[in-house]
């Protein structure tokens, strides 16, 4: 195998995705929304490929993202579905805020700042900013209390500037097999939404579920629900997997990103070899080891350093010595006939091999979001 023109690549699996969402779509129904979460270069795996991906199965009715930039990256694929800034952060651009109205994207807001800026970028662009107002109901984190987001909603309706698409929360623990605070949170959101119900149109969007919520808390579904990690075949947590598979043993997510590279070198090495920097991997016997030209740049986390797995020709080989910048060192004594241009598989699958976001999670003490979202946006994702 010839070296390719990529040094390592993602490849993300159509079907996979495309099973994702018919599996929570068939969870939530036909009548309730579905928004896909494609936000953080959608959680690593290509935004661009997600958003067509998800925009083709026609099962999903909305797009999330973070910034303007990414609304931005989506139009640019010519994907047309209503786009939702979930993080309206500042600065703001007028230019940018103007582009985005006439395009149908809608803005989640909190404060005051963020109505003016908007009302005056919907008077240049002569159409309504179309607004989805963020309650607090126990997660601490961009959003207006009830006595706050009333006198916010009545900004928000007597301006003809402005349009309410939508009142949204977040749920703080939904991840946790134990539902009080999740329960004490949608409680709180029916209450805010009960009182103010008399002034919403008809047409309003209810939502404050994320995936997690979407298996395990179903009078959580109101009109949208926003489908985030588990899009990607990914659980949002252990306890989630655990609560899900009690109640549906058959329901199942398929991961959707497999991570390769390349062997760009080979040595044999005699015993008591010391390898890598600070030597603190030393042969024990006669080792044959690779070079891969991939590292914690490239969102490789060096936490994994005498730990971590990989795979090649189907056969688990470990990663030893520190991970560097741009190159990893492994040891492929175990495996037949190894060569410079071998494929290797940092995450996913090859015959009886499995190396998971969830396992490398595990090795360096964080979550499996992380471990996706962090491998380099300058690699090339391709749809398979």
């Amino acid at each position: 195998m010839k070296l390719g023109p990529a040094y390592s690549w993602v490849e993300i699996s159509r079907r996979a995705l495309i099973a994702n969402i018919r599996v929570h779509r068939r969870m939530v129904g036909k009548k309730v929304k579905l928004m896909a979460v494609v936000k953080s270069n959608a959680y690593g795996h290509g935004i661009e490929l997600v958003s067509q991906v998800a925009a083709s199965t026609r099962q999903v009715d909305w797009l999330g993202v973070a910034s303007l930039e990414e609304a931005k990256l989506i139009r640019q694929a010519k994907v047309k579905l209503p786009i939702l800034v979930l993080s309206f952060f500042r600065p703001f651009v007028m230019a940018d805020l103007i582009w985005a109205i006439k395009h149908s994207i809608a803005f989640m807001v909190y404060e005051t700042e963020q109505l003016k800026i908007l009302s005056l970028a919907a008077q240049k662009a002569k159409k309504p900013a179309k607004i989805h107002l963020k309650l607090e109901t126990g997660m601490a984190r961009l959003g207006l209390f009830p006595k706050e987001a009333r006198i916010f909603l009545e900004k928000i309706l007597k301006s003809p500037r402005l349009q309410l698409e939508g009142i949204a929360s977040h749920f703080a623990t939904a991840e946790s097999r134990d539902q009080k605070f999740l329960k004490k949170q949608l409680s709180a959101y029916r209450r805010f939404t009960k009182s103010v119900s008399g002034k919403l149109p008809n047409s309003i969007l209810h939502h404050i579920s994320c995936s997690a919520a979407i298996t395990t808390a179903p009078t959580a579904n109101l009109s949208l629900v926003r489908l985030g990690i588990a899009l990607y075949g990914l659980w949002p947590s252990d306890e989630n997997k655990q609560v899900v598979h009690k109640m549906n043993s058959e329901f199942k997510l398929q991961p959707a990103l497999t991570w390769k590279t390349q062997i760009i070198e080979v040595q044999h090495l005699p015993k008591n070899t010391p390898v890598g920097y600070d030597r603190t991997f030393v042969t024990k016997k006669s080792t044959t080891i690779v070079a891969l030209p991939i590292g914690y740049w490239d969102g490789l986390d060096r936490g994994l350093s005498n730990k971590g797995r990989v795979i090649i020709k189907g056969v688990i080989c470990p990663i030893i010595g520190r991970i560097c910048m741009n190159i990893t060192m492994v040891d492929a004594s175990a495996v037949r006939n190894v060569k410079v241009g071998d494929e290797v598989i940092l995450i996913g699958k090859k015959g009886r091999g499995e190396v998971t976001a969830d396992k490398i999670a595990r090795l360096t003490q964080t979550i499996n979001y992380e471990v996706v979202t962090r491998i380099n946006p300058l690699l090339p994702r391709h749809l398979v």
